[in-house]
């Protein structure tokens, strides 16, 4: 097993993996001037990882997390853990108002499907 932190979370990340006993290591960012980010994950991963990522302003976190994921699961890791202190879009459990997106759902779905 092996934790991987994003560099906002490194100091969170690197108790969890001293905890645990287990090798820590930082996903690389690079933001583009667009916004857009570049990531790089360390290589010689695991084949059970665990990300560390609060999800507090979460919308390029998200994109950030799913670059990982599926660039995880192309190298070959198998078995993927989501620690999240934080999880966005949580709070809309209904829809209120007509047209109103249920993003509990959504999101939950969307995380579930990346995470085992």
């Amino acid at each position: 097993m092996q934790i991987l932190g994003f560099p906002e979370s490194e100091l969170q990340a690197k108790a969890l993996a001293e905890a645990l006993r287990k090798p820590f290591d930082l996903i690389d960012l690079h933001r583009f001037p667009d916004g857009e980010t570049r990531l790089r994950l360390p290589g010689g991963l695991s084949d059970r990882l665990v990300f560390y990522r609060s999800l507090d302003r979460p919308n390029d976190k998200l994109i950030e997390l799913l670059l990982a994921v599926k660039s995880a699961r192309e190298q070959g890791s198998k078995h993927l853990t989501l620690v999240a202190p934080y999880l966005c879009y949580m709070r809309q459990d209904s829809a209120f108002q007509p047209g109103e997106a249920v993003s509990q759902r959504i999101i939950g779905d969307f995380l579930a499907s990346m995470f085992d």
